[in-house]
């Protein structure tokens, strides 16, 4: 042991220090004056003359200065004329290069890297190449302070800004270390600087994706400090060294004491105190010794030297450049000569080191040795930049300083392009930088890991076991569930290499934070390791829970797959992922898969519980109290620290409190500061978690200032998604309060934080505040949920000091502030009386930051993220307003995927503001949410095919034509109405039938025949639960005649409280559930399908009806049996209780008898029939009582409603509106109006006046059958199911108005111009003639129809001299009998003489025409050629498949005569020659059925439109077939395909849109109209004449040459 002390003095504790600027390159703030007093002391003692400006040589001009004030005058010049760099040239050119490199093609990234991520490596692959998803530039800043301070202001006024400007472009954050600014007190006095700067170098190299290290040197070497530690054995062999050389070691002695809890143990430099006044002088005598003893004992080449030796700025050298392998690419230095600066004239201690008033000789010597031996051996000579700067005059210094930052801006901004180019110009991976990003969160939480063997060993026994069921890992917060998931999926990959692991950690990633968001990257992940097909990925909800146990089951034996989902608990409320739904527990995991979740002891576990009965449950306890000392030990060693035995025996008593393991940690990082010789009592730490939580944010306002501390980490906990580095010095450099605190000895150049102030916090806050990946950056936020609230309470919810407001709402309007771009211009501050605007150097907030929407824009996602947010926070409404109440806004909220967001926080804001021009939006977001989150630019033609003079419409008058994407669709006749649809919801894949609002109006059921049923958000419109177990529909039933399912399938209802769903089946099941999801009881019956269900108005009894004429009733408490009721031969259709729960009414469908049997009233005392009455419906569908009880209104295939008397049921009268079936009648609660559903695709709505029912609306919106409506309680709002699988939500005092959008009859069945323009033949609903009419008068009604056919209209078309019009029918109306397709017929009417012919051919099914030809598909397979002119055949033969010919198309041009048929997947390809026909080709490729087919007019294309609405575009110029591309853009069936006259334009339409394609441009999409479209044809080359499914027909004209003038005018029509 060497004499230095065991022990210091004991210091003084509790007293503050305050913030104050210290350099740390100088001896001390206080030093200075004093080392100046002491140069003028001594000049006068030697007669020096003091050097004046007039005694400077003949050969100086008369305006130099000394370097040092030359340097300080140019440091607050204005160089460039205060013209920002993007303004200036070459780098408004440069910005240009950014675009130009994001239009590249991108690289892919390593298949081999790709797919060992995938399969879930953790361990093995290099990554080191491989981008990071939240990619940035950090740049440290490196030389001596004083001398550079005029290029470091230039350089982040203007130089910085820049970089930061070109890196957003790129989708890379950027951000700079300088450590000139802000050094505490306190910080300085603990000898922390250097070990910060090394740390933050490190930072620096390993983070950034381009430059990371600056180095502007001078002519100082800068500050050379003591060693802070000294390994015990080195420190011994210097003191013994200088002892036997007779040198006295009472200072060292004095100044260093033995740690004996570093290992191994060394001695420590005490910390420095403001009342040491020897300090100085001290440390100098000092630092000689060390520096003789160093070089006698080691040599003076042993790198052991250097930290007696060298400076912190060569330190920071050292680490940076010389040991960084990548330097020449990550490094930049300038080499700065002032000529004549060791002049008397020029010399002065803040450009040159000083010793008193001569130049230190040893300095100068270091120095020297560093720039001319060193950097040139070590340092590429490329990237050294020598400036010399010749005269001290502030004209020519200013002129060196721009060419310097002109350097460095062109050495930075290259180096960025570069490495982008090179390294992040990749292709786009969500998937895989999903799986890297929790592979890097497992690699952290893995490393932080000890104990917890059993735990692993029962996971490991649950991987080699045969269960079926997920393992669960649960625990109380603290425990390490995450730290133990970690590790055993390392483990897991480890034992099992040929495993497919996939992890993740719920929470911690935006793609982790909700189940939809989970599964779709989850289940592309498996598919993508199991080499299957993407594309059969659904996006629906419902479909996703079961593709993800498809997903699974691709396990094999040779590759299983091993699941780990973290902290199932931390799922958001948008899918109510906590109920788990999404998991499927009843069903058994497929073979070759295990499941391993977590979860803290909430709801989620009890789910759990209760599904899982099989299951292991491996629960994480508290450590044992044996476990404590061992971990603790671990823990310590890791950190090559330990602690005295009264220490430990501290850090035991504290444990046994709280025996968590991360309690232990943080301890142990408290610990971690304890000098042995310290004296330690129990008020270091703490009983629980928070309390230890504040001890930590007491020690930083302790050393950095509680105000600065307190604004930072409050404004961390209070931002969404966290803040990034640059957001946070951003904001703190807006925030006056804090730079008032810190600025209070010094105003600095530029009002900005320093970054050494944050840097030292978040180096204090170690782990605990992590970064995560947030909207494409790094983001800080807090390592575990109990730092979060714990910070919460601290800093938001309590006021600061003697503040009157809590911090909360500060915090938020200054997040706001940022995020809005408030202070981009500047920000006004106040001083000594005087306001200016200080521009505080900030990231301008525009909306887009580059690129474009044809090679893709970078979008500001952090202020999408985060402004509304903050916005609704505070309510400052006429900001939000400003903010969502834009077009390109919502654009761009949805094509950062963020769209259900967007409409929640919209939602939100309606509530809470209450403003109408809010909820007009929120209401068109709503309505087209399916349309948006699918092609996020439609929002401007979905603005425009609002109502005239809506508001949202007229924000397209706002647009400049550089913005709005064209062309746009306009409807060139429109009618004033307002819109009563308030949100569409989209998800379920087949007929949706059955629907039913909860009691609070806060949910909607739907169930369907996709087996689902499903539980949506009434206010979002997001799917919240998904039930996938249900049967699907027992259809056709073959003892049926009628192929026509006529009640709901699976039907569901919530109950009278709301808080339970009823369920019945089409295998006669029974079912409870909670409005989570998850199944209560379950009754199996004997009985066929569930055909309605129904709650008591008391709740205490569900009534079903089944299918085979029996009603039961169950108790709503556990479905315990209270009656059935045989009604023999009766089949029952749907049933109603009267509101008092008096009487119940049940329809009848039909019997074995032909009687007409129609209501059949019961009392619900014993349920007794009270009456049968007869009607004249044969099929009664629907039946609900009046709020009165004093009537009974049914509908059914009379198209009427019938009235019924509610006490004797006696049928009264019935009311004729619809033009079809009646499914589904509701009314409002006072029973003042009544809503009616149809087949005729419209809901009406009634008024009851004077006893008599009259329809003041007819609303349409569906594209199919209104299957079921459904009101709130208090009658709000209404929902409605449709076949067209939507849900729609309404606003009832809207629909009650009456001024709805028109409705043009029935849907469109056909819509066909004659090739001469001037006819229009057309054929609505269940039409069963083609009507014609002049094609120009947009208004008129048919003039002459064709003949009566059997069936309802499938198609026709014109001849091509327009003379004729041929019309092909379905063979049936609406009974969809089976055999119908015989009576199907081709009539052709001729337009001169009225008469009409027919071809002779059995069950046609399909036909086009040719100049010269009729071709027809039939039914069986057959195709028929006959000649236009005569119909008599020509030529017969059949398809390959002999089924029904669902679509033909033929096209004579060019030379070739081509015939496709369709028929399944498949379409085949003959050309005719004549005589015969040779089959040219045979396209199976198609991913679904074909629905229709068409030739361009050349010949050179054939167009299929399939049912997954995808366009298979062939190319048939060639002799042999090729396809030509395949375009995805339609989200549904296609239904018609038309090419213009000329063949310029393709229309296709689809169930839910219209699109129109540039045939000359490769077939692009050109513009997009949004409705459910069922047929189209082109008037001219501009116009399009559609008929929708709602019945409407529309003239639609789409231009390329908008003007805005023009655009403004046309939404405001």
């Amino acid at each position: 042991m060497g004499s230095g002390s065991s022990k210091p003095k004991k210091k003084e504790t509790g007293v503050k220090n305050e913030i104050r600027p210290a350099r740390v390159d100088e001896p001390s703030d206080k030093q200075a004056p004093q080392q100046e007093e002491m140069f003028k002391a001594y000049k006068a003692e030697q007669n020096v003359p003091e050097t004046k400006a007039d005694d400077k040589s003949d050969a100086a001009r008369a305006d130099e200065l000394p370097w040092k004030q030359a340097l300080d005058k140019v440091a607050g010049m204005e160089l460039w004329g205060g013209k920002n760099r993007e303004q200036r040239s070459p780098w408004k050119e440069y910005l240009q290069k950014a675009d130009d490199i994001l239009k590249k093609p991108r690289r892919a990234i390593p298949k081999e890297v790709v797919g060992q991520i995938l399969e879930g490596d953790m361990t093995v692959v290099d990554i080191s190449s491989v981008p990071t998803a939240q990619p940035k530039v950090v740049v440290f800043v490196s030389s001596t302070f004083t001398d550079t301070k005029a290029e470091r202001n230039h350089l982040m006024k203007d130089v910085y800004p820049y970089l930061r400007g070109l890196c957003r472009r790129l989708g890379v954050d950027f951000g700079t270390v300088d450590m000139r600014w802000g050094v505490t007190q306190e910080a300085t006095l603990d000898h922390s600087t250097v070990e910060m700067c090394v740390n933050e170098i490190h930072r620096c190299v390993k983070d950034s994706v381009g430059p990371a290290f600056l180095c502007l040197m001078g002519h100082k070497y800068g500050y050379r400090p003591l060693p802070a530690q000294i390994e015990q054995s080195e420190f011994e062999t210097l003191l013994n060294h200088l002892q036997q050389t007779g040198h006295d070691t009472s200072l060292i002695n004095n100044y260093y004491f033995l740690d004996n809890n570093a290992v191994p143990s060394e001695f420590v430099l005490k910390p420095r105190t403001e009342d040491n006044e020897t300090w100085w002088d001290d440390v100098e005598g000092i630092q000689k010794q060390f520096r003789e003893a160093s070089v006698a004992c080691f040599g003076e080449q042993n790198k052991k030297c250097d930290k007696y030796h060298i400076s912190v700025t060569e330190t920071e050298i050292h680490t940076g450049v010389f040991n960084n392998p990548t330097a020449q690419t990550q490094a930049c230095f300038i080499r700065r000569d002032l000529a004549k600066f060791s002049e008397d004239f020029h010399k002065d201690r803040k450009i040159l080191d000083l010793v008193g008033p001569n130049i230190d000789e040893y300095a100068r010597d270091k120095l020297a040795e560093l720039r001319k031996k060193k950097i040139p051996s070590k340092v590429p000579p490329v990237i050294v930049k020598d400036m010399i700067y010749e005269e001290a005059v502030p004209k020519q210094v200013a002129e060196k300083i721009k060419d310097l930052c002109e350097h460095v801006c062109k050495t930075m901004a290259d180096g960025i392009l570069e490495n982008y180019e090179n390294r992040l110009h990749v292709e786009e991976d969500r998937v895989f930088q999903e799986a890297l990003q929790h592979r890097s969160h497992a690699s952290e939480k893995a490393s932080l890991f000890v104990g917890r063997e059993n735990e692993i060993r029962h996971i490991m026994d649950y991987m080699r076991s045969s269960s079926t069921k997920p393992l669960v890992v649960h625990g109380q917060s603290g425990c390490g569930k995450t730290a133990l998931m970690a590790v055993a999926a390392r483990k897991a990959k480890d034992a099992f290499s040929h495993a497919v692991v996939v992890l993740r950690f719920l929470g911690t990633t935006g793609q982790t934070a909700s189940a939809r968001l989970l599964l779709l990257n989850v289940c592309a992940q498996i598919t993508r390791v199991y080499n299957k097909n993407l594309s059969a990925i659904p996006t629906s909800y419902k479909d996703l829970v079961k593709y993800f146990r498809t997903c699974l089951a691709f396990a094999t034996s040779s590759k299983p797959a091993i699941v780990f989902l973290d902290s199932l608990d931390q799922l958001n409320n948008e899918d109510f992922g906590q109920n788990l739904a999404w998991l499927s527990l009843s069903e058994d995991l497929p073979p070759n898969v295990k499941f391993v979740v977590s979860s803290l002891p909430t709801r989620s576990l009890d789910i759990l519980k209760s599904h899982l009965n099989d299951a292991v449950f491996v629960e994480v306890r508290p450590l044992s109290l044996d476990e404590g000392p061992e971990i603790l030990k671990k823990m310590l060693e890791a950190k090559h620290r330990r602690v005295t035995e009264s220490q430990k025996s501290l850090i035991i008593d504290a444990f046994k409190k709280c025996p968590l393991p991360l309690f232990l940690r943080l301890v142990v990082d408290i610990a971690e500061r304890w000098k042995s010789f310290d004296t330690v009592d129990s008020s270091a730490l703490a009983d629980d978690m928070p309390g230890l939580i504040t001890k930590l944010f007491d020690r930083l306002e302790s050393r950095f200032g509680d105000m600065f501390v307190h604004h930072a980490l409050g404004y961390i906990t209070a931002a969404k998604n966290g803040l990034s580095l640059a957001e946070l010095e951003d904001i703190l450099s807006c925030d006056d309060e804090v730079l008032d605190s810190i600025f209070q000895w010094w105003i600095p150049p530029i009002r900005r934080i320093p970054p050494l102030l944050w840097a030292r916090v978040r180096n204090e806050l170690g782990i605990y505040l992590a970064e995560k990946g947030t909207d494409g950056i790094s983001a800080y936020g807090w390592y575990h949920r109990q730092f979060w609230e714990t910070a919460e309470k601290r800093y938001l919810q309590k006021p600061f000091n003697n503040d009157t407001d809590l911090f909360v709402g500060k915090a938020h309007t200054a997040i706001a502030d940022y995020f809005e771009g408030k202070w981009d211009d500047g920000k006004p501050y106040t001083s000594k009386g005087e306001t200016k605007i200080e521009d505080r150097k900030i990231a301008k907030q525009s909306l887009v930051l580059g690129g474009n929407r044809s090679t893709g824009r970078q979008l500001n996602r952090r202020k999408l993220t985060e402004l509304p947010y903050h916005l609704i926070k505070i309510e400052e409404w006429d900001r939000f307003r400003k903010l969502v109440i834009d077009l390109e806004y919502i654009e761009a909220k949805f094509e950062a995927g963020d769209g259900y967001n967007c409409l929640s926080e919209l939602i939100e804001a309606t509530k809470l503001s209450g403003l109408d021009d809010i909820k007009r939006l929120t209401r068109f977001v709503g309505s087209n949410l399916g349309f948006l989150i699918r092609e996020p630019t439609g929002v401007y033609q979905m603005a425009l095919q609002q109502a005239r003079g809506s508001n949202v419409r007229e924000l397209l008058g706002r647009l400049s034509k550089e913005n709005l994407p064209l062309p746009l669709m306009e409807n060139l006749h429109e009618s004033d109405y307002d819109d009563p649809c308030e949100m569409t919801m989209h998800g379920h894949t087949e007929t949706l039938r059955c629907c039913d609002y909860s009691p609070k109006g806060d949910l909607i059921l739907s169930s369907a025949d996709d087996c689902t049923m499903r539980i949506w958000d009434a206010t979002t419109g997001a799917e919240i639960v998904t039930i996938t177990s249900l049967p699907g529909p027992i259809f056709p039933d073959k003892n049926e005649g009628m192929q026509l399912m006529l009640h709901p399938v699976n039907p569901s209802c919530f109950s009278r409280s709301g808080e339970t769903i009823a369920n019945g089946t089409e295998i006669g099941e029974v079912m409870l559930w909670d409005k989570s999801g998850v199944q209560l009881h379950s009754k199996s019956t004997p009985n066929k399908a569930v055909v309605y269900i129904h709650f008591s108005p008391d709740n205490r009894q569900i009534a079903t009806a089944f299918k085979n004429s029996v009603l039961s009733i169950w108790s709503a408490d556990d479905l315990s049996h209270v009656k059935t009721v045989d009604f023999d031969w009766l089949e029952l259709t749907c049933l109603d209780y009267s509101r008092d729960g008096k009487k119940l009414a049940v329809m009848c469908l039909r019997g074995m008898k032909i009687v007409m049997i129609g209501l059949i009233l019961l009392d619900t005392d014993g349920y007794n029939v009270t009456s049968k009455e007869t009607g004249s419906c044969y099929n009664n569908l629907c039946s609900t009582f009046h709020p009165s009880g004093s009537q009974v209104m049914t509908g059914g295939d009379d198209s009427c409603v019938s009235i019924w008397n509610g006490n004797n049921g006696t049928y009264q009268t019935k009311l004729k509106e619809h033009n079809a079936w009646i499914w589904t009648i509701k009314f409002t609660p006072d029973g003042k109006h009544m809503f009616t559903g149809s087949s005729d695709r419209s809901m009406k709505v009634w008024r009851q006046t004077g006893g008599s029912w009259s329809v003041i609306a007819t609303v349409g919106g569906h594209s199919h059958r209104v299957s079921m409506i459904s009101l709130e309680e208090n009658g709000n709002k209404l929902v409605t199911s449709s076949i067209d699988r939507s849900l729609k939500v309404w606003d009832t005092a809207t629909l009650l108005r009456g001024a709805v959008p028109p409705v043009g009859g029935g849907h469109y069945l056909t819509c066909v111009i004659s090739p001469n323009g001037s006819f229009l033949a057309i054929a609505q609903g269940w039409m069963k003639q083609c009507g014609l009419l002049d094609a120009a008068q947009f208004d008129q009604s048919p003039e002459t129809y064709t003949d009566a056919h059997k069936g309802f209209i499938k198609m026709a078309q014109f001849s091509s001299d327009s003379s004729r019009l041929f019309v092909l029918d379905h063979g049936h109306s609406g009974g969809y009998e089976a055999g119908s397709e015989k009576y199907a017929a081709i009539e052709v009417r001729s337009l001169l003489s009225g008469s009409s012919s027919y071809i002779n051919v059995q069950s046609p099914y399909s036909f086009t025409l040719t100049n010269t030809h009729v071709v027809v598909g039939t039914f069986y397979g057959e195709l028929h050629l006959f000649d236009i002119n005569s119909y008599s055949e020509i030529l017969k033969w059949k398809s390959r498949s002999g089924g029904a010919i669902t679509r033909v198309a033929a096209c004579n041009a060019g030379g070739k005569y081509m015939i496709a048929a369709c028929f399944g997947t498949v379409c085949q390809v003959w050309e005719f020659n004549g005589s015969s026909v040779n089959l040219v080709g045979d396209m199976s490729d198609h991913d679904t059925d074909i629905y229709d087919v068409a030739f361009s007019p050349d010949g050179h294309y054939l167009v299929n439109g399939v049912g997954s609405g995808k366009l298979y575009i062939w190319d048939t110029s060639n002799k042999n077939i090729s396809l030509f591309r395949i375009a995805t853009e339609h989200a549904s069936y296609i239904k018609d395909i038309k090419f213009s006259t000329s063949g310029n334009y393709l229309v296709t339409s689809a169930g839910l849109s219209m699109r129109v394609w540039d045939v000359k441009d490769g077939m692009s999409l050109l513009c997009t109209y949004y409705a459910p479209v069922n047929c189209a044809s082109f008037f001219n080359d501009s116009v399009v004449i559609v008929g929708e499914a709602t019945g409407n027909r529309k003239y639609l004209q789409f231009r390329t040459d908008y003007t805005k003038s023009e655009v403004t005018t046309q939404c405001k029509m």
